[in-house]
């Protein structure tokens, strides 16, 4: 802008290239506000269409976060979800009892970079041969599933295991006896982030999972940070530590995560 203004100087009235100079920054800022608005409501509807709120609910909750009343908030969003289990219940569904499959019962599009905290291991039926072979128990199944939990779910959920070397990676932790220690003093944290986004949110021939160990709390932390901005702007990076797809892929560790 300075620049911009010294060289139009030269061809006109200073006066008059400073008012046009000061004319074009207003503009600038009106635009630059008015985009970080709509990036700001494009957030909050993500926020919305995911835990399910009417648009009566969600204007409440945008009012209570206009003054900062975020406790306010988050009761809202907790009575509406649990007017949502309510309503399964009385239908003869529990929602608990009921594990929802990523990728059949939720879009892979929707968890793309979001982080879930390993609750369970299933193998189902897959084992690891000699020279890290994996071999499935059954072709063009899964190789295995992870139990996961996380805020931006309402229950718990079952990570398919697409790719070999996602589920070799997940047995480094559960057959080494060192690792198992260390897990049950911190947790294990997943997020499912492909090197290319293909359509419906696939992962494609590289592997998707990543994996990192990091103190008990952390997700709920990660989520909890800046009134619940990585909801709907994931930044596992502030986690993971570093993302590879091809040469050396390892379970990270992060004992001092930082939001």
């Amino acid at each position: 802008m300075l620049a911009g203004f010294l060289i139009l100087a030269q061809f006109i009235n200073g006066v008059a290239a400073f008012a046009i100079g000061c004319a074009v920054l207003v503009v600038w800022s009106v635009r630059d506000s008015r985009k970080q608005i709509r990036e700001s409501e494009n957030r909050f509807e993500k926020l919305v269409s995911r835990v399910g709120l009417n648009p009566e609910e969600a204007q409440a909750i945008q009012d209570d976060l206009a003054r900062g009343n975020r406790s306010a908030a988050v009761g809202r969003i907790q009575a509406a979800q649990d007017r949502q289990r309510a309503t399964l219940l009385a239908l003869g569904i529990d929602p608990f009892a009921t594990m929802p499959m990523i990728g059949q019962d939720i879009k892979w599009t929707d968890i793309v970079r979001q982080v879930f905290r390993v609750l369970e291991f299933d193998r189902a039926g897959t084992t690891v041969l000699s020279g890290s072979t994996v071999k499935a128990a059954t072709p063009h199944k899964p190789y295995g599933y992870l139990l996961v939990e996380s805020p931006i779910l309402n229950v718990k959920a079952r990570l398919p295991i697409i790719h070999r070397d996602d589920f070799a990676l997940a047995t480094t932790v559960y057959d080494e006896p060192r690792l198992g220690e260390v897990i049950a003093q911190n947790e294990l944290l997943v997020t499912y982030f492909p090197k290319h986004k293909l359509p419906m949110g696939l992962a494609g021939i590289t592997h998707a999972l990543h994996y990192v160990i990091a103190p008990r709390g952390t997700l709920e932390r990660y989520y909890e940070f800046n009134d619940d901005e990585h909801m709907a702007n994931p930044a596992p990076e502030k986690l993971f530590k570093r993302f590879a797809w091809e040469g050396e892929i390892r379970v990270e560790i992060n004992p001092d995560p930082e939001f």
